[in-house]
């Protein structure tokens, strides 16, 4: 946009612009993908909302097509809509114009099934929190309920259907999430607190706390706290997308492997040890690959796109 509305208004100005825009798309998105499922199905929304819970057949693609328009309506369109709103090119706004070089994006590549022993003790970590019974009956049930709709999702036996699942699963939260998360959200943080690693931390927790999903809650920490300095080494938008897209994909492929007898390790098992030092060693190999590639990019950390306000 050649003159920006917003381009001058605070950083609070822009993280509430950015709230508002999330919370209005949100919530019309939600809506017309209820309201296309009450014509379709000719239900009340009521009964929509429990045939959602469980989907089978129809009603799962149905859920698949719901999941997409959430994912375009939550992180795609307002990350659009706020890079034009304040920048005059939002491609390079949101690190969009640059690309990679291909050692990067192979490091990152390596990163995620290198670091995959330490992400599994991480989860095993996080089972083993307790807080109130209340509480843990709560977490519980959601991460249940969750788990439940996921292996709906990735049950097939088809390629069509795996393609689907990477699509809906892998690439568009890749897109999305980085665009507004990286792109945006930490951008932002970093220009608040002018310190980059803390606009890491904060932005990987807001990253991991929004799936709400306490049980995961550490390893996808660990995912945000991989996919921001992926961001900021590179000052590429793609190497994160990419790093979150081989993530999920991995976990998509496997399952597929895994339901059609392909394979004999299940996804919650791939990479996992019991073995402290494959565990911390894996840590430490993830680091030494981050830093093969902060020394391949010569990136300065203390990263020049503050958003100053």
């Amino acid at each position: 946009m050649k003159n920006p509305v917003f381009e001058n208004i605070s950083l609070g100005g822009k993280i509430i612009l950015l709230l508002g825009l999330v919370i209005v798309f949100a919530l019309t998105f939600s809506l017309l993908g209820l309201l296309l499922g009450k014509w379709y199905f000719g239900v009340d929304l009521s009964e929509l909302a429990v045939m959602i819970s469980d989907p089978k057949g129809d009603v799962l693609k149905f859920t698949l097509f719901f999941q997409f328009l959430s994912q375009v309506g939550v992180f795609i369109i307002p990350s659009l809509i706020f890079g034009l709103f304040v920048a005059r090119c939002p491609r390079e706004y949101l690190r969009l114009n640059k690309k990679p070089n291909a050692v990067s994006l192979l490091i990152v590549t390596l990163s995620v099934y290198v670091i995959l022993p330490f992400v599994n003790y991480l989860g095993e970590l996080n089972h083993a929190i307790h807080l109130t019974p209340v509480l843990d009956d709560w977490i519980r049930a959601k991460e249940a309920q969750a788990t439940l709709l996921t292996k709906a999702f990735l049950k097939t036996d088809t390629i069509g259907g795996l393609t689907v699942n990477l699509l809906i699963m892998a690439l568009i939260p890749a897109f999305g999430e980085e665009m507004l998360f990286r792109g945006i959200v930490q951008r932002l943080f970093a220009g608040l607190t002018r310190n980059i690693h803390l606009a890491v931390i904060i932005t990987a927790f807001l990253f991991s706390a929004i799936h709400i999903q306490f049980l995961g809650f550490l390893p996808r920490f660990l995912l945000g706290i991989m996919l921001g300095y992926a961001f900021v080494i590179t000052g590429s938008l793609w190497a994160s997308i990419w790093l979150h897209f081989v993530n999920n994909a991995s976990s998509v492929v496997v399952y597929y492997l895994h339901y059609n007898d392909y394979i004999k390790v299940s996804m919650d098992d791939f990479g996992g040890t019991q073995n402290m030092v494959y565990i911390i060693g894996s840590l430490m190999m993830a680091i030494w690959l981050f830093i093969m590639m902060y020394n391949k990019e010569g990136a300065d950390v203390r990263m020049k796109y503050f958003d100053r306000g």
